[in-house]
C-alpha cells in the first residue's frame, strides 16, 4: 500500500525507528513531537498501526502504548518496564513456551504479540 510521506509522518516514523525499544503514550509523543498537532498525530498513529508499522497495545484504565513494529516482532512476545519505558524482545523459544502453556490453560491460541509489563532490574535497583 503506497502512502503519502508527509514530512509529519516521516518524523514520527523516524522517531519510532530510533526508538525501537520504547513504548510510549500519545501524551509521551505528543510533548517528545512539538511540531506535530495532536489531530495529526492521533492520524498518522492510526494510520501507521493500520499499515503494521507501529503496534498498539493497553491496559484496562491506562493510556495505550505505541511501539515500533520491525521485522519479526508480531511473531514474539515483548516485556516492558512500567517504570522507564524500556522494552525487550522475549526470544522465540520462550515466546513458543508462554502460546503453549496459555492454549494448554485456556484453550486460546495466540494470534499476535503480546507486551507484558514489569519492573526491569535497573530500575528494580533504583527503588522505582
Amino acid at each position: 500500500m503506497s502512502s503519502y510521506n508527509t514530512h509529519q509522518r516521516s518524523g514520527i516514523i523516524s522517531f519510532f525507528e530510533e526508538h525501537k525499544d520504547s513504548s510510549y503514550t500519545s501524551e509521551e509523543l505528543l510533548a517528545l513531537l512539538p511540531d506535530i498537532p495532536k489531530s495529526t498525530l492521533y492520524r498518522l498513529l492510526s494510520k501507521l498501526k493500520e499499515e503494521g508499522i507501529i503496534t498498539e497495545s493497553g491496559n484496562e484504565g491506562r493510556s495505550a502504548l505505541y511501539r515500533y513494529q520491525g521485522r519479526g516482532c508480531p511473531e514474539h512476545m515483548h516485556i516492558r518496564c512500567r517504570e522507564c519505558g524500556k522494552t525487550e524482545h522475549l526470544d522465540e523459544e520462550t515466546t513458543k513456551l508462554i502460546e503453549k502453556l496459555v492454549a494448554s490453560d485456556s484453550g486460546f491460541e495466540a494470534l499476535n504479540s503480546t507486551i507484558f509489563e514489569g519492573i526491569c532490574e535497573e530500575c528494580r535497583r533504583k527503588g522505582r
